[in-house]
């Protein structure tokens, strides 16, 4: 297949040269601190910003599919035959019909219409991502040759019918338009730069994140090192605590906490990683945690990964976030709705490149094409659909970029915000890099924020 020439103008990131053991880039002591007691953290799976809330039409501020023309040609090595564009899905299907191809080689060709994109030529600003790949690696990986109508679902989109839950809250939140997953890639990568900044050097879900793996510093550890209480709350494996130990047969995926050697070390894996039943318990009684963490099952009813349902995925969402608005602890809580990455579904918006990596080690690994491509973790994923919600913050906002020059939000943001809340050090280059949001914060609480939330649309 042949490599196109740009079609799409690229987000370019400016490299901000940070030290990851400095204070993050903060603005002095601010009330806001004060205010914030409690943040909890959910990460979904597998839906690109335009998928999912990319057929929005509440705010003509939103970076999205409303009027735009994004097409794909159905074999990029044909570029003006058999083109496809981006529409609502209609009809829509609750349960995708493909799990899209979302490893590194696999995004890259979406990316940039090869599996091998000279990551040199990226540096130099010389290969720009044209954004035409999704069709043909959709059609190709899942086996629909030829089948336009079947492969399209990676380029369509849901509509505020769809997913009334995800609506509500953004037009009754901050909902950010630019935040980008940290590895164009699949899913423990991403959330291993969620919780540590860094997936070191592992691009697929591999045995490293099973039990411990993972040598690196977390958030989790650096949080438990300062006297910040955390839990991690799982519905990811049915193992006693949540957890597939050594020698069990592994039930789901463990949490994200036992990634790291340190949780197993430090005897954290018995004390701070509960079954998500004991959320709701903690959340009515006012005793959850300065910082939680949520994993939801994975990957067939809860989490929106394909084939789990997305109204399934909304429902769980709704009775998350109506056990913290309605318990005690809402008026010092932040809730971060976030996706670990984008699940091979299109984005029209180009990542940023030439961005800070976590540390200096490389992935590699084989291509469809029999080839193998090394990755150096300095170019970010496509962008994810990520909410604030907080009496703290304002209504209806639609964030971009954030006020950090020449960066852009990420997955790193949040323990970079971690970081600027609790006054910690950077855990690594990407966190010091990357946008935080403290300026959106309200010098006074809401008292409009709702109650509930719409019921879930099986479609």
């Amino acid at each position: 297949m042949v490599l196109l020439k740009a079609a799409a103008v690229a987000l370019l990131a400016i490299v901000v040269s940070a030290k990851p053991h400095e204070k993050p880039h903060g603005h002095g002591p601010s009330s806001w601190k004060n205010n914030i007691k409690n943040v909890v953290v959910l990460v979904q799976e597998n839906r690109s910003f335009d998928t999912l809330a990319g057929g929005f039409t509440y705010s003509h501020d939103i970076d999205g599919m409303v009027g735009r023309r994004f097409c794909n040609p159905l074999n990029v090595s044909f570029p003006l035959e058999n083109i496809t564009c981006a529409d609502k899905l209609a009809p829509a299907n609750d349960i995708a019909n493909d799990d899209p191809n979302h490893s590194i080689t696999g995004t890259s060709f979406g990316l940039y219409s090869t599996y091998h994109p000279d990551e040199k030529l990226i540096k130099k600003g010389h290969l720009k991502p044209n954004l035409l790949g999704f069709l043909t690696e959709q059609q190709v990986s899942n086996k629909h040759p030829g089948n336009a109508t079947r492969a399209s679902e990676i380029l369509n989109y849901y509509t505020a019918a769809h997913i009334p839950v995800f609506e509500d809250m953004a037009k009754n939140y901050v909902l950010f338009d630019k935040w980008f997953c940290d590895v164009p890639g699949p899913t423990n990568p991403n959330r291993a730069y969620i919780t540590s900044g860094t997936s070191h050097g592992h691009g697929s879900n591999d045995a490293g994140f099973n039990y411990g793996g993972l040598p690196q510093k977390s958030i989790f550890q650096q949080l438990s090192e300062n006297n910040i209480t955390w839990i991690n709350y799982s519905n990811s494996s049915t193992n006693p605590n949540g957890v597939n130990k050594p020698g069990q047969k592994a039930k789901g995926f463990n949490p994200d906490a036992v990634f790291y050697n340190w949780t197993i070390s430090s005897g954290a894996i018995d004390t701070n990683v509960k079954f998500l039943s004991e959320f709701y318990n903690d959340a009515a009684n006012g005793t959850l945690p300065q910082f939680t963490y949520i994993n939801p099952e994975c990957c067939s009813y809860q989490s929106m990964h394909p084939p789990s349902p997305i109204s399934m995925g909304e429902n769980f969402i709704k009775g998350l976030y109506e056990a913290l608005r309605n318990g005690p602890q809402w008026n010092e809580t932040l809730f971060i709705v976030t996706f670990d990455e984008g699940g091979g579904f299109a984005d029209h918006v180009a990542p940023p490149v030439n961005v800070p990596a976590g540390d200096s080690l490389t992935y590699t690994e084989l291509a469809h094409d029999g080839k193998n491509a090394t990755f150096d973790f300095t170019r970010l994923g496509v962008r994810v659909p990520t909410i604030l919600l907080s009496p703290w913050v304002g209504k209806g906002i639609i964030e971009h970029e954030g006020k950090n020059k020449g960066r852009t939000y990420s997955h790193s943001s949040i323990p970079a915000f971690l970081a600027e809340l609790w006054d910690l050090d950077n855990l690594t280059p990407r966190t010091a890099w990357s946008s935080t949001f403290e300026h959106l914060f309200l010098k006074k609480p809401r008292t409009d924020t709702p109650a509930t939330l719409p019921e879930a649309n099986s479609f």
